[in-house]
Formats: C-alpha cells, structure tokens, sequence
C-alpha cells in the first residue's frame, strides 16, 4: 500500500475523539506522498514540522492500537522519500518526537517492516539496498533493532557482496557501490559488535569472513567502478578501527596489505580466516588501501611504533609511493596516487611532532628530494579536478616543513621557500598553477620579498584579469597579498592612520587597480570592480579618496572607473549617495554609451545596503527617467543585467513597505506614509510601462526587456509561491501589502490589459519572446481564462496551426498548450470541437486537447495524400505535429493526468493510435521525398536530384489539381525555390523534425512517468508502440538529409534509448542493442548514400544509440561500435569501387567522426585517441576521395577533442593548449602516431618522401604550447624531427614546421636552438636549408616569451649580424632575403646602429624600380624592405626619416605603396611628430592618386590612412597643410555621387571628403552635395557600409556645420545643419550597432558644444539619449526654419490601416517567405509617441505668421480628413460581434498596431493644430472637419482600442514630457 493511500486512510478511519494536531500530521503526510516536486514535498514537511510542540501532547493521548497505523504511514513515507536525503531526516525527526516513550511499539513496527528486507540473508536488489543503507545510516529505531538481530543482516551484505562479484562487467555499478556501503556502515555503526565477532569469535564466522574477502577483491579491482573500491579501502579501515589493542590493529594493517600480494593464500585477520584467489590487479590496488586506512583508521594505529624501533606506519607501510616511475603511469594511478599523498600529508601533519625520529622534508635525503619534486610537479601541473587538492596539499607540505625545521632548531634556514620561489618565478604568467603556488608561499615568505623578486605581479594579474580560466585564482592572489600587508604593515607601524596605510597600499598597487577599473576590456573592468575593489576598501578604507583622486580626470575611463568605485562605496555602506554629492558626474554615467557605466549608475539609484533601505523620490524620478531610455537595449547581458537592477530596487522597496506597514501595526490606521505611497506608485508605473512595451509594434530589444522587467515585478511584487523557484518567494506577510494596494486602486497585474498583451507576444515569432509570456501566464494569472478569450484562443491557435511558416506553426502550438493550461475541461468540452458519433469525454483537458490534435493529424494526412500542394500550403502536417508536441511533452498537466489510474486505459488507446498515426505520416513523407511507389532500401536516402524531381511532381499534380489542364513551362529549371516547392519542402521537413521529437519524447515521458515493473500494471506505450517508436525514428535517420530533421529525429531515439537502457525489463534493454547491431550490419555494404552530407543520418543514428547508455557506466555498446568500426575502417580499400556510392569504409569515418563529436561522447571516445588518430593519418593517403574527405573531417573532430579550447579568441596566443610533455603525459599512444610521419617524411638532407599526413601532423603539433622546462626525451625527438624539416623541398612543410617548433623549445633551450639554427647562416648552403632555417628563426623569435628573454640573446644577434651576406646580392634568392629582413626586423632593438644603417642601404635599391624579368618572390621582398624601413620610422620617432617615406609614396610600385600604407594602418599613428609628417605626405598625395586611378585596393588604403591618421581630436586643431587643390574636392564629391565604385571605396571617399570640408575653408556648394550624399546614404535602404561612412562623416564634419548654422549663418547653411541632423536620427535608429556608435559620437560632440552641459570629453552618449538631443536641437535653434516640419513629418510613415484591417480579416493564407523591412531596430511607432510632444512643443513655441504654423496648416488640412475617417473605420472594425479570434489576429500584428500608433499621435497632433487655429479665431482650408469632432472620434477610438489591448497607454500625468524627462540624464540638476 502506497503512503498516500496509507495516510488517506488513516485519516479516513480517525474518530471524532482524535486530536487536531494529529489530523492536520495526517494531511501533511499525504500532501507529501501525493506531491511530484521536491520543493513541494519539503514545504509539506515543513509545516509538519511545525505541529512537532502540539503533537507531543497530542501523542500522548492515543493507545498503543491507535498510534500503529500513524507509526505505519510515518514508516511508509519514509520508504517512499528514498530519494531525498532531507525529507527522510525530517520524516526521522518527526518519527522520534512520537515515539519518545513509546519505543516497544515504534520497535515493533520498525522490526516489522526491516525483517521483511532482510528475510532468509538472500542477496539485496538495488532498491533494498538503498533502503536498508538509509536506515541504517538515518535512523537510531533501525540500528537498535539491527544490534539486536545482527547475523541476518551480516548475511544478507555478504550475499549481496558476492552476487555483485559474480559478474562485476555487466552488474550495476550503483548496486556494487551500496553494497560495499552497507559494509562499511555495519562496521561503522557497530563497532562493538562487529569486533567481538572480528577479534572474539564465538559463533559462525562465516558471513564476516566473506565480507572481508569480498571487501579485498573489490580493492583488488573485481569491480571497476572507482568509488566502490574507495569504499571498500574505507571499509576495512573502519574495521581495523574494531581493534582491542593499538598493536592488533596495527598488525591488521599489516595483514590487509599483505592481502594485495599476487598470491596472498590464505590469510588471517583477528579471528577471521581469508582466502583471496589468485588475481590480476591494475596496479591501484595498493593506493586504493592506504587511502581508505588514512581515511578512517584512528590516529593511535597509525602512529603505533612497534617494539624492535621500526618506524610506526604512517611514515613506514602507507607512505605513498613516490619515486621515480610515478610520472610514466596512466591518469587514473596519478590521481589516486595524489589523493593518497594529501591524505597522508594531513596525518603527518596531524601527528607531528610526536612521530618524527629524523629529517622528513628539510634533509638532502633521497626521500626528501622525491617528496619535494612530487608535490612541485604535480603544483605545477595540476591534474584536471584536483586543483584545489593540490593547492591544500602544498599549503600543507610548507607548514610541515617549517614545523619540522622549528622541531629540529633550524630557525634562520629555510633554503626550500627560497628554491620555490624562484620556481615559481620562472613560470610563465598565463600559468594558472602560477598563483596558487604564490598565495601557499605567501606567509612563509612575507609580501615585500615576494613582490621585490615578482616586480611584474600587478601587470600580470590584471592580465589574467582579463582570461577567463585565470581570473579566480588572479583575485584570490591579489587578496591575499592584501591581507599580508594589512597584517605586515599593522605590526610594523603600529598606530598608523588608515590615510598612511592607503598611501603604502597605493605604492604597489594603485596604478594596477585603477588601469583595471578604467579598462575598456569589459571583461578585465568588470572583474576588477567584482574582485578586486571590495577588498581594496574592506582593507583599506582610505584607499577611497586616493581612488578618487584618480578617476577626477574626463574621459570615460575615469567616468567608469569612478562609476564602479561608487556602486561598490554604496554596497559596501561607505561614503555618501551619488544622487546627492555628485549629481552632474551621475547624470553623465546615466546618459553615457557605454552600457557597464550606465548600468553601474542606475545601481547607485537603488537605495542603501540593507535590503529595506529604499531609494528617495529624487532617486526614483531619475531611474523612471533612465529606465524609459534603457528599454531597447541591444545587448542581452544589458538586458539581463537591467533586470537584476530593477529586481534589487523592487525587491528594496517591496521590504521598506512591508516595514513601514508593520511598524503601522494590523489595523493600519493614519495616512500611508511617503515611503510607502513612493512604493505603490513606481509599482505601478512600472506595470503600465512593460504593459504598454509589450505590443508588437515594439522592437524586440524593447518587448525583451519589458519581458524581463515584468517578470521581475510578478516575481517581486506578487504572493506566488513557486516549487520551481528556488530562491526569490516572497514574503510570509506579502499579503498585507498586497491588501494595502489593491484597497488604494493599485497593482492590478492581472487585468485584461496585461493578458492581452500577454497573448500578442504569444504570436510573436521569435522564442525568446513567446516562451516568457507562456510563462508569465502560467506562473501568475488565475488558472482558468474568461471563456470569450478561450475560444478566441482557441480559434487564432488553429489559424496559426494552418500557416505554412514554421515560425506561425509554433506560435500557434504555444497558444494550444497556454490554453491546456489555462481552461478547465467544461469550458475546453464546449469550445473544442468533437465529431457527433464520439462519446462522451472524460473530464480530463489534456485528453480532449490532443485527442482534438490528433484528429486533426489525421485529417490533414487525408488531405496531403489527395493533393499534397494545397495541404502543405492550407492544411500543413506540422501544424498539429508540433501542438502535440508541446501539449504532451510541455504541459505538466498531462504527465499528472497520464499518472492517474482511472484515466490510464484512455491514455493507452489515445497513444498507440497517435504512434500509429505518426508512423504513417512518416511513411507518407518518405515516400514523397523518394517520388516513387517502391520501398526504399533500409538505409538508402534519395539523391538531392531524385528529390528535386520529386518535388516538382507533387507541384505538378497540385498545380493540375487547382488549375485543370496547363502546359508545362517549357526551358530550363529555375535556379531558387518557388513558393511551391519551398511549402512542400518546409512541409515534410519540419514534419519529420517534429515526428522525431513528439515520438522520442514520448517514449521517454512514459517510460520513465510510470517505468514498467514485472507483472504490476501495463505500460501507458505497449511493446508493439515502442517497437514502431524506434523503427519510424530509424526510417527517418536512414532516408531523411536535411540537417534540421535529422537533428530532430536523433535527439528523439537519443531519449528513446536513455530511456530503453535505463528500464530494469531487459526485453526493453535489449531494444538498443538490437539496433545497434542492425546498423552496424548496415554498414558491412556499399550504400546509396551522399558523401557530401557526411553519410546523410546514419552516423546520427549510431550515435544516438549509444549516447543513450549511463555516463557513469562500462559503455559496452560504445566499446563494441567503436571496435566495430576501426576494424571495418582499416580494411582494404577495393581496386575498383563506384564513386558514387558509399564505401563502408568511409562511412565508418563519417561514423567515427559523429561520435567524436558528440556533446556526451567526446571524453569517452578519447580512450581510442591513438587508433583514431592513425586511422585519421592512414587515411589522408588514400587514393579515394571520399577517404581522404572523410579523415580530414574525423582529424579535425578529433583535434578539438585533444587539445581542448584556447583560452582566448586569438588562435596565436601563447598560453593556450597543452605543453608537449603535458599532451604526451595525457596520451601516451600518440606519441609514436605522431613522430612516424615525421620519420618517414624526409632521409637524408635534402632527399624528399612524400608524406599526405605531414601537414595535419605539423598542424597539431603547432597547436602546442611551449614549455617551461627542458623537455623529456620523447619530446627531444620531436624537436629533432622538426629541425631536420627545415632542409625540405617544399615550401609548405618548411613553414608549418616553422610554426610546430615553437612548442617543441622550451625558453631554458631557446637560446640554444637559435644558435644551431643561426650557426651555418655566415657561408652559402642548401637553399631549402637556408630558408628552413630563417623561418624557424623567425617563428621563434615572433613568440611572446621570446621577449622576457632577449637580454640574454645577444649572442644571438651577434649570429645573425654575421649572416649579412644573406641581404646582399650575392643571395640570389628574394624569398631568403625577405626570410633574413624579417630575422633582423625581431632582433632591431639589439642590433648596432651602424649594422642597421648598413641593412638600410642594402634595403634601398630593392624599393627602386623593378625590371622586367623579376624573380619568384621579388614582390615579396620589396613589400618587406618597406615594412622594414617603416619600423624604423617609428622606432627611431625621426621625422626626417619619415619624410623619405614619400618618394615611396609617389613611387610608381603599388605593392611598396600598400605596405607603407598598411603600416601607417597598423603603428603609424602611435608617435605623434611621425603622425603629423604622414598626415602632410598622405594630403600632398591625395590628389596624384586620385589623377593616376590606379587599382581601387590601394587607393582605399590610401584613403583610410587619411583618416586613421586624422582620427586623433589634436590633428582636427590643425589646417589641412598642404592644402589638396579644389579640382581633389570635386573629383571626391564625384566619386560620391557617381555610386560606381565598391561602397567600401565610397566610404572612405566620403570620410576623406568630410575631413577636407571639415578642416577646410568654408565651401557652402560643396557642403551642399556633400551633405545631399550624406542624407541619401543614411537611408535604411541603403547598405551597411554605406550607412556607416555617412556616420562617420557626420562625426568628422557634421559638428561644424551645425554650430555654424544656429550661430546664424543664413537659411541655406541652416537647412544643410537640417539635413545633417535628420541624418542623424536615421543613423541613430540603424540596425547595426556600429553606425549607431558613430551617431552617437555625432550628437556627443553636438552635446559638448551645447552651452551648460556637465558632458565631459571623449564620451560618447547614448542612442536613445543622442536622439532626444537631436531633436532639442531642431527644436532649440532651427524651430522658425521652414523645413522644420516637414522634416519631422517624414518620421510619421504613412500607413493603410484599411488595407491592413482587410489583409488581417481574410482567411488567405500568407506567404511562406515574409519581406524582411528596411531596418529592424527602428521602432516608427515608438518613434512617433516621442516625436509627439517635440511637435507639440515646437506649434506652442512658434508665433501665428510663422512658416512652421503655415507647414502645420497645409499638413493639417491634407491629413484630417484620411485621419477621420480611419478613426471611424477602427470604431467600426473593433465593434464587431463574435469576431475574438479575429482581434486576437490584429493584436499580434506589428503593422497593424504601428498604424494605430501613428493615426492615434497624428490624431492627436491634429487636434493640437486645429484647436490652436480655432483659439487664435483662424480657420483651416479644405479640413473638411473641427477640433470638437475630431478630438471626439480620437476618444473614442482610443477608449475601443485600450479594451482591446491595441492602444495600451500610460497616464497621462506619467508620460515624459520634452521639458523634463530627455534632459534629466544630461543636465543633472535633479
């Protein structure tokens, strides 16, 4: 009888005398028996934890026959919480209270039901076993009853012992890690009475001495899996621990390990007679022991000393075996050996100084050396997941050894500290091991000596700052110096003021700390201010002003460092509020471009430290002000991070209100105080903001965050308790505040308003907005919707469900499953439609909705069989395919109703037909794809050909269906997909991609919902079911090839088999197994399969089956494929074979490689690195293609596999990957497949082999990362080899092998390899040889920690100085001397200045002209020796150099002109005096190459140095000197305007054009082209790099001629600053975020150049904020212009609201291809609303004779009437009966609401202007209309259009206005 079933009726058969308190135990209990989440079940024994004070008097009350069957139900819900640790110990808990004084009957009922386990001794299943091991471990009952009756339980753990070892490969590893558990808690538990048994027999001793026995050929290795032999080591240490005396116990240790001998015999142990057969062990056996007798055996044993002085045995037996040959054996031995050591090291540690007899670590011993270059090494190189093992093993290896140096009276000498630390010193800083080794070294050493040997520690952090993997430990590091100087610095300067304590601080450590916090490097900025300055101001305090200080500077590097420095003042509770001391600098940040500042900002709105200190009402005005701003950002961390932001003030807020009304007290009496109405009005300013966000008129960066912002508020503000939460519930008293706001008319967060706006981003087709309001929905609004919206819901469900868009299909499968969830059955009975001959339903919504789905799958494939072409395009499969998947699988309510017994027999009909049905759809479309009647072959998917004429077919027969007789269009196929096909494709396609996924998931669901036990109860899914499951999944795999459905279809049998392989019925195990093994057959033949889809789905279907077995497991079905496959891939190819079909040779590779790749598969598939690898190798040399192909994708897979990811972007960096030695230690086989085509490739000097896998061999190999110490011998050979390769013929392995030696030379070794490589340099040889060498010279040399040690590489260029000749003529070869230039170019700063004058007279003539007959790699050479002469350039700073550049400039050699151009790219601008000469020599060759019109490559090179050069604010100071003649202008300008050239030609022509107009004189008609082109290209239609130059251009030239223009320059020079500005509110609202940062840098020197504002230089402004200041512009200086208005009125699109309210109303079905828009990002409707009150402002503004009035008039009178009437046509539209469905259509469409939008702003507008004329008694021409009416017919529609959800609009009293909102981010004055 099940515990809920068991409360149920315990409850049922309580009297009327039964006490309260027993009664609501009762409830509780089976509240938690009847409960699926743990957080559900935790709650209920929470409460029930709460009536323990009443139920112990309640208890007391019962009679012994009353309380058993309460006894019983605590009993069975404790067998039932099984699973979960914590509910068992409260159900214990509870047990205990009840049965205190009443311990024979709770004995009674525990020996009832522990003896029924225990039965006969008979060997334990799994879940016995971890019943009795709870128990055993849990409950004090159980172990009372167990001491009593102590030999059936002895019997049972030897009889499960010995059945687990019977046959360990294929047993349970969880079942043999229990069982060695329950042995280890039997001696445990009972130490008195199992050594009684051990040491004093009396009785049968047999079950004792088989544990025993079983214990030791666990630790031998019987069992693989890890953890049940550590648990039997700890096991038999517990045992010895029974010992009467400390010398028996020691000899037991003695005995145990005599035990793991090869041959042990029969062997005693107290009284125990062990007999361990002969075996075969791996080797851990012994470290297996010892760490399982450190673990648990008593200190006393372990530091014994036995008579005779022999050492005691922790420093004799269990010392761990480290000499040498620890490093050659495997991971798994190194790990374990390293476990054992720390163990071992904390015993030592532990027992000191009592066992020491002599020198342990501080002697010259042997021993000590071994035990110090283990723990080094292993620190040094950590072994992945013991990192921090080793670091504590370490830390605890120093303290020893300065314990032991104390003991023995070494107090001066601690040479090892000093031996580390230059250990540590030599590692390189991307070294993570690095700095934990440091911070262990630390208080030993002292900070001061540490830093004075480290100088470059600070650097170095932040650089790790910056790396991912490096971070914690940089953070830690810089901690833990802190706190060492805090605690050195206190002793020493005793006294000392905090101010004097920062001063020192900031010796070492300011400049780092504030370089970090200033960093543009998100990463490095953002850490630093996490982890760095909270402990900077937790230890230092006064290091705040120092800081400060610091950040006062303009810029925005110290805005953001002064940003972060106050947010964490603020957490921390130091200093003052921002709001308050810095307002201006507080504005800045808000406004500012940069998100982390603004963001940093907003946090220093919310309030104080403490969780219910609220911010002010200056505070909140200012964030109401930015959050309106902020709501369209486009970075998701913003967003994410804005939702954090808010949900803290909320959260803030929300607990200063619950203060406030307790401190108020119940009744509540008095007016609510400040604090609280503050609370209650943001709240509800924020519901209406996201509310009135969410419509899809909305971007989807703005319908994102008001997402997210909503959530947030529900989540905050509501009293929802959610078991999915895991923290954030609210508070108990929520209630009261809750109370509070609806009783003053606030917070109605369910309205109809919200679930409408809920419902339109339902339709929304992007999941990242529909999946969060399904959610919203389901969390927090009512469980059932008003019956009008179901139905509704309902009907535009099934309308998207007909949509041929894949996007529209899943809308309307959301909308389906929100309506599951969200409608009881009565309603979902009378809006779902039901045949008449159908009975009646039971009352279950789950059943009637997909039982509605189904049946509409089953019409649609009726009709797709008739005419396929109108199914797929009216009726499409995929339609119902994907409501049921959600509805089944999504719906939580489906998975509890399929578990109710009485509903089980329908659900078992529904499910088999809806198998059989998928099934036949599945067939359907196979047969489609394949356009032919026959059966296909059963791994044979059609070719893309045979499918293209498929396709046609069935649009053929559509089209003669619909059209009658037609003539086939005769000529060539079309290139593209017609709509036909694409629907017919998208058709099938998703429909197998969501067969696959309903079918997989299915099966999962009820397998594991309701797993099959023997003889119990039917499945939900019959045999036959799961037998047509996997057969439709596996006809898809093998006959489908597009990627999409593939995926879907494999991740479906993926939890198939999980789900098969984890059932105990092995008919279900052996499903798995039987496919595999019918795939594996496949594979034996040739098959019609492509081999350019990588063997289309078959690979995917080998793998899915075995990426189904336990990762914890043996995998015996990946070690059979895999084994499987290398064998079928190594076979001989045949001599001929069809090259259009598949050998099965490569589709094993194929097959391979999916299996490498797979996400669960990868680390296991590095078992077979070394025969995949030389499969991989073997197979680039084969004569076939496919071959070929196919292992150069497995090597690819395989790579990533190895070598793991890098740790930055950058494939160049030096500190990624693994060291040779380390990658060789990680994979020993590798290392002979990756030397032999080293050998085999290159004999003698000079003598070539080809070798087809030298180049992947030289591609890994170069992947390395270069060492820190001398490399191992097998890594010598390596470096050998790849010496040798520099002497070959071929140009590409010379280079590669350039590249793969840099791992392979340490930097001890650098110096030396350099000089055997430089060494036969001076005098002519080979010149493959040569130029081998050079480039190995150079790859080198070019690494980073070639620079750390160049001062001791003059040697070095001592040897390449002597090497000249190279350089000179006497080298015929150009691609030498390039070589050699390149050699000096690295080594320049240590060369002579007379040998570098020398290299520059050599290098000269070969920039002269070049002859006819130029050499192979001539071009390359003159393009060197002109970067090399440009390095010198700005090496030496000499402008006089510089100015020689340009006879090279004007040289007629395009190469030489590229290359000093990409240099002046490159470093040209980092020297100033260099800078200004290149500007003059790029300005005095401008118009030469605009004459010559030579290649267009170098002369947008030319033009993008002339920028680049001009990007710095000094060179805008400057006039253009000299001065380009006029004729270069208007050939620019021409160029512009022409529009023939590349647009990245045309970009920089009109940069460079703004630049000459900018810092030219005054040229107004050149402005006015200039600024025509400007315009036109700002445009959305036009491209992406054309948008971006007008930006630009706007930046360097737009500022100038704006503040000409309102300083009162004429009307023409204001209507270009007109034109130029609403150029910038097009670039403002582009699509692509770069264009925006260069519009954004417009209006942020436009903002500068504004009189009063706080904005400080080099900042850029926010988008959003540069918008508005646009707009205040035009309206500031340019409102009485007469271009004004109709400017801004080209921002109010003109939209067909009738045509678009008749598009929505028909039922034609829409395109599969939707027209994307011109620009995405811009929000027109957004846009309007704030456009309105500008245009407001600017009619108030301007007088009656102005020309704005006059534009206003001709505008009014031309659109009042089209106004009228579409505000008439929406009442009338919206007044419609019965026509839900087709609202809820419009309110999801985005045309349809900003053509609302718009109309509803020009309403309004209209009014304005009519009114105004009306006032100032003028009348309007051709209105037609007055203000009254209108304002009336305005109304209306407003009021009809809010109800429905299409107008959502804040009060108007919370609307920002032009007069305060724009301007309090920037001016500060609040």
């Amino acid at each position: 009888m099940g515990a809920e079933h068991q409360a149920r009726a315990c409850l049922a058969s309580c009297g009327p005398a039964t006490p309260p308190a027993l009664r609501e135990l009762l409830r509780m209990l089976q509240r938690f028996a009847g409960a699926s989440g743990r957080r559900c079940q935790e709650q209920s024994l929470a409460e029930a934890g709460r009536l323990l004070p009443a139920l112990s008097q309640a208890w007391a009350e019962l009679g012994a026959p009353e309380a058993q069957p309460f006894l019983r139900c605590l009993l069975s819900c404790q067998l039932e919480a099984m699973g979960s640790l914590g509910a068992f110990r409260k159900l214990e808990k509870i047990l205990a209270t009840l049965t205190a004084g009443r311990e024979s009957v709770a004995c009674e009922e525990v020996a009832r039901l522990l003896d029924s386990l225990t039965q006969g001794q008979q060997a334990l299943a799994l879940g016995d076993l971890r019943t009795v091991c709870l128990f055993l471990e849990e409950s004090s009952l159980a172990r009372e009853h167990w001491r009593r009756t102590l030999d059936p339980l002895l019997g049972s753990a030897a009889s499960t012992l010995a059945s687990v070892l019977q046959d360990p490969a294929t047993g349970s590893a969880e079942r043999a890690c229990h069982a060695v558990k329950l042995a280890l808690q039997l001696f445990q538990a009972m130490p008195e009475e199992v050594g009684i048994l051990v040491w004093s027999p009396a009785g049968s001793m047999e079950p004792l001495a088989s544990i025993l026995q079983s214990l030791v050929q666990v630790i031998m290795g019987k069992v693989a899996h890890k953890d049940a032999r550590l648990l039997a080591g700890t096991a038999l240490g517990m045992l010895v621990n029974t010992a009467p005396t400390l010398e028996a116990g020691a000899r037991a240790v003695s005995e145990l390990l005599g035990l793991l001998s090869p041959d042990p015999g029969d062997r005693k142990l107290g009284g125990l007679q062990v007999a361990v057969p002969r075996m075969s062990p791996d080797g851990l056996e012994y470290l297996v022991l010892s760490r399982g007798l450190l673990t648990s055996c008593r200190r006393e044993i372990l530091t014994f000393r036995p008579p005779g002085g022999e050492a005691c045995l922790l420093l004799g037996h269990l010392m761990p075996p480290v000499g040498p040959g620890w490093s050659k054996k495997n991971m798994d031995y190194r790990a374990s050996l390293l476990q054992a050591f720390s163990l071992w090291l904390r015993r030592v540690h532990e027992s000191a100084p009592g066992i020491w007899t002599g020198r342990l670590l501080s002697g010259a011993s042997l021993g000590a050396q071994q035990l110090i270059q283990f723990i080094w090494s292993n620190t040094k190189s950590p072994l992945e997941g013991l990192s921090e093992a080793t670091l504590r093993s370490f830390s605890l290896f120093l303290e020893l050894y300065g314990k032991e140096c104390d003991h023995l009276g070494d107090d001066a000498e601690r040479p090892l500290y000093d031996e580390l630390l230059e250990r540590v010193r030599a590692l390189p800083w991307p070294t993570k091991a690095r700095y934990p080794a440091l911070c262990a070294l630390l208080p030993f050493l002292g900070s001061e000596r540490v830093l004075t040997a480290l100088p470059a520690l600070p650097k170095h952090l932040l650089l790790c700052l910056s790396t991912n993997p490096l971070s914690p430990p940089a953070a830690d590091t810089y901690r833990c110096f802190l706190r060492a100087q805090r605690g050195e610095w206190a002793i020493a300067e005793a006294g000392a003021s905090e101010a004097a304590l920062a001063e020192q601080w900031a010796q070492h450590w300011l400049p780092a700390v504030a370089e970090a916090l200033q960093s543009p490097v998100a990463a490095l900025q953002g850490r630093a201010a996490s982890s760095l300055l909270p402990h900077t101001l937790q230890l230092f305090p006064a290091s705040a002003r120092l800081l400060e200080k610091a950040f006062a500077g303009p810029g925005l590097a110290c805005l953001r460092g002064w940003a972060a420095l106050q947010k964490t003042q603020k957490e921390l509770g130091q200093g003052h509020p921002a709001a308050s001391q810095s307002p201006a600098r507080l504005a800045s940040c808000l406004a500012c471009g940069d998100e982390a500042v603004r963001l940093a900002g907003a946090g220093l709105l919310c309030g104080g430290p403490g969780s219910a200190q609220a911010p002010g009402p200056k505070e909140l005005a200012t964030f109401q002000d930015f959050l309106g701003q902020n709501l369209s950002g486009n970075s998701a961390s913003f967003r994410q991070l804005l939702q954090a932001t808010v949900s803290r003030l909320l959260g803030r807020l929300r607990d200063s209100a619950l203060a406030v009304l307790r401190s108020q007290g119940a009744a509540g009496s008095g007016p609510p105080p400040e604090s609280l109405l503050l609370t209650g009005d943001f709240v509800e300013w924020l519901l209406q903001l996201t509310v009135s966000q969410l419509g899809p008129a909305s971007g989807f960066q703005r319908r994102r965050t008001a997402l997210l912002l909503l959530t947030s508020l529900l989540a905050t503000c509501t009293d929802s308790w959610s078991p999915e939460r895991k923290k954030g519930q609210p508070p108990p008293n929520m209630a009261a505040l809750l109370s509070w706001a609806k009783r003053s008319g606030r917070w109605d967060f369910t309205s109809r308003a919200t679930l409408l706006a809920l419902f339109s981003c339902l339709q929304d087709s992007t999941s990242e907005i529909r999946e969060p309001a399904a959610s919203l929905l389901h969390l927090y609004f009512p469980p059932t919707l008003p019956t009008d919206l179901a139905g509704a819901l309902l009907e535009r469900a099934c309308q998207a469900l007909s949509s041929a868009r894949g996007q529209e299909v899943e809308a309307g499968a959301l909308m389906m499953q929100t309506l599951l969830q969200k409608a009881n059955s009565d309603t979902l009975q009378n809006i779902v439609p039901r045949p008449k001959e159908e009975g009646p339903t039971l009352g279950c919504p789950s059943l009637i909705v997909i039982s509605y789905l189904l049946r509409l799958l089953q019409e649609r494939h009726a009709a797709a069989q008739q005419d396929l072409l109108q199914a797929a395009c009216v009726q499409p499969l995929h339609g119902p395919l994907c409501a049921l998947r959600r509805c089944l699988l999504e719906a939580p309510s489906t998975g509890r109703s399929m578990q109710q017994v009485s509903m089980q027999g329908s659900w078992q009909e529904l499910l088999m037909a809806m198998v059989t049905m998928l099934a036949e759809v599945a067939s359907f479309l196979l047969a489609v794809l394949q356009g032919s009647g026959e059966d296909l072959q059963p791994a044979a998917a059609p070719s893309l050909a045979d499918m293209g004429v498929a396709i046609n077919a069935a649009v053929w027969q559509g089209r003669a269906r619909g059209l009658g007789s037609e003539e086939e269009e005769e000529g060539e196929p079309p290139l593209l997909l017609s709509e036909e096909q694409g629907c017919i494709l998208t058709c099938c396609w998703i429909s197998a991609k969501e067969i696959g996924l309903l079918l997989g998931g299915l099966a999962e669901k009820v397998l594991l919902l309701a797993p099959p036990a023997a003889g119990l109860k039917p499945m939900l899914l019959s045999m036959e079911g799961l037998q047509t499951t996997v057969a439709t999944l596996q006809g898809l795999l093998l006959r489908c090839r597009h990627w999409g459905a593939l995926e879907g279809c494999a991740s479906g049998l993926t939890m198939v088999c999980r789900a098969l392989l984890s059932q105990p019925d092995p008919e279900l195990q052996e499903l798995p197994q039987k496919l595999l093994a019918q795939g594996l057959e496949l594979l034996r033949g040739p098959r019609n399969s492509s081999v350019t889809r990588r063997a289309a789905g078959f690979p995917l279907f080998i793998q899915c089956i075995v990426a189904g077995e336990p990762p914890t497991g043996t995998r015996p079905l990946l070690t059979c494929c895999v084994g499987t496959l290398l064998e079928l891939a190594n076979r001989p190819l045949p001599r001929v074979w069809d090259q259009t079909l598949d050998l099965p040779q490569v589709s094993a590779l194929h097959v391979l490689q999916a299996l490498v790749r797979g996400a669960g598969l990868g680390a296991p598939m590095l078992e077979w690195a070394g025969p995949l690898l030389e499969l991989c190798l073997g197979a680039l040399g084969s004569p076939c293609w496919a071959m070929r192909n196919a292992g150069t994708q497995l090597f690819g897979a395989l790579m990533g596999r190895l070598l793991g990811q890098s740790l930055s972007r950058e494939d160049s960096g030096s500190h990624k990957g693994l060291s040779p030695d380390a990658f060789f230690t990680l994979y020993p086989p590798l290392e002979a497949v990756l030397l032999a085509p080293l050998l085999s490739s290159l004999g003698s000097t000079g003598e070539s082999h080809l070798c087809p896998a030298l180049h992947a061999v030289l591609t890994l190999l170069a992947k390395l990362q270069p060492g820190t110490e001398h490399l191992s011998s097998s890594a010598a050979h390596f470096q050998e080899r790849l010496l040798h390769l520099s002497a070959s013929p071929v140009y590409a392995t010379r280079a590669m092998a350039a590249q793969a030696l840099v791992p392979f030379v340490p930097l001890v070794e650098l110096e030396d390899v350099l000089l055997h490589l430089l060494q036969g340099l001076a005098e002519p040889g080979p010149h493959n040889t040569l130029h081998g060498r050079l480039l190995q010279a150079c790859a080198l040399l070019a690494q980073e920690s070639a620079c750390q040690a160049f001062q001791g590489l003059q040697a070095i260029v001592h040897q390449a100085e002597a090497a000249f000749w190279l350089l000179t003529p006497a080298q015929r070869c150009p691609l030498i001397r390039s070589a050699y230039l390149r050699l000096l170019s690295l080594l320049t700063d240590g060369c002579s200045k007379d040998f570098l004058r020398q290299v520059e007279d050599a290098v000269a003539p070969e920039l002269g002209p070049s002859g006819p007959d130029a050499q192979v790699g001539a071009s390359v050479l003159r393009q060197e020796s002109a970067r090399f002469l440009c390095r010198q350039v700005g090496r030496l700073a000499d402008p006089s150099r510089t100015r020689a550049l340009g006879s090279l400039l004007r040289g007629s050699d395009p190469e030489v002109r590229q290359a000093i151009l990409a240099w002046v790219l490159e470093e040209g601008g980092h020297c100033e005096p260099v800078a200004s000469v290149l500007r003059a020599l790029l300005l005095e060759t401008l118009w030469p190459v605009l004459q010559e019109g030579g290649s267009p490559e170098g002369l947008k090179l030319h033009l993008e140095a002339l920028v680049h050069l001009h990007e710095d604010p000094s060179a805008h100071t400057d006039q253009l000197s000299p001065a380009p003649p006029p004729a270069c202008l208007d050939r620019l300008l021409s160029l512009v305007e022409m529009a023939g050239a590349s647009s990245i030609l045309l970009g920089r022509a009109l940069c460079v054009l703004s630049l000459l107009l900018a810092l030219g004189p005054e040229d107004l008609p050149a402005l006015g082209r200039w600024s025509l082109v400007v315009e036109c290209w700002s445009e959305p239609r036009t491209c992406e790099e054309l948008r971006l130059a007008a930006a630009q251009s706007l930046r360097l030239a737009g500022v100038r001629v704006v503040v000409r223009a309102w300083a009162g320059s004429g009307p023409s020079l204001a209507a270009l600053a007109l034109r130029l500005l609403n150029a910038g509110i097009f670039l403002l609202q582009d699509e692509d975020r770069t264009v925006r940062l260069e519009a954004s840098m417009f209006a942020s020197l436009l903002a500068q150049q504004m009189g009063g504002q706080p904005w400080e230089a080099g900042t850029m402004l926010q988008a959003n904020q540069g918008l508005l200041l646009l707009l205040q512009v035009i309206g500031t200086h340019f409102g009485a212009c007469e271009d004004t208005w109709p400017l801004l009125m080209l921002h109010l699109p003109q939209c067909d609201l009738e045509g678009l309210l008749e598009e929505v109303g028909t039922n034609r079905p829409p395109s599969l291809y939707e027209e994307d828009g011109a620009n995405f990002f811009a929000e027109p409707a957004v846009f309007a609303q704030v456009l309105l009150p500008f245009l407001l402002q600017l009619l108030d503004r301007a007088e009656d004779g102005a020309p704005l009035r006059a534009q206003a008039q001709q505008w009014a009178a031309s659109r009042a009437p089209a106004v009228l009437r579409s505000l008439q046509h929406c009442c009338l539209w919206w007044s419609q009966d019965n026509a839900g469905a087709l609202f809820l259509k419009a309110l999801g469409c985005p045309k349809v609401h900003t053509a609302l939008t718009v109309l509803l702003v020009e309403a309004e507008l209209l009014v304005q202007v009519l009114e105004a004329l009306q006032a100032s008694w003028a009348m309007v021409p051709g209105a037609n209309c007055s203000s009254q009416e209108l304002r009336q017919a305005w109304g209306r529609a407003r009021a009809l259009l809010t109800q429905h959800g299409m107008a959502p609009q804040m009060k108007d009293s919370q609307r920002p206005g032009p007069d305060k909102r724009p301007h309090t981010l920037i001016d500060g004055t609040r």
